[in-house]
This record gives structure tokens, sequence and C-alpha cells, in this order.
């Protein structure tokens, strides 16, 4: 992952925030983690700070676990902000 700026790292977690796989338009650690190829680390920090810009929000969506259950987990989804804000920052 050499040579990748914070803010392409930060680009691609709000790029992969706006083309949700799931019909909530939300994404949790593990699925955006997956999605790009990231530790889910890497991630929640990319996360923490798209939180503190404004330009994603904590939601609660329902997800099925693999052994059939479904219940609620934190997921993050995008407001409609400029990256540039949050790169800013």
């Amino acid at each position: 992952m050499a040579g990748v700026t914070e803010a392409e790292l930060l680009e691609q977690v709000q790029e992969a925030l706006d083309t949700p796989t799931s019909e909530d338009g939300a994404m949790s650690v593990v699925e955006l983690s997956e999605a790009l190829d990231l530790p889910a680390s890497s991630v929640r920090n990319r996360l923490r700070k798209l939180l503190e810009s404004g330009s994603i929000e904590l939601v609660r969506v329902r997800r099925t676990a693999m052994h059939g259950i479904v219940s609620r987990r934190v997921a993050y989804r995008t407001i409609k902000t400029d990256i540039k804000k949050a790169i800013e920052k």
C-alpha cells in the first residue's frame, strides 16, 4: 500500500459508501474492509475522520449472520457532502 496517500484512502472509503451493495444504503466495517481490501482497523480510522467531518453517519441496519439469525448491526451511510472538506480537516 506504499504510495497511497491518506486523501486517496479517504476517497476510496467515500466512494465505497456512495455505492453500497445493500438496500439500506449502508455498509459495516467488515463490508467496507472486504470491498476495499483493507484491514478493519484502517477502515475504522478513515471512518472516524469522515464522521468528524460530517460526510457520513452511523446507522443501525439489519444483517443476517451466517447462522441465519437477523440482528441489528452498526453501519455507515454517506451524507452527501464534498469529500474535499473531509480531507482538509
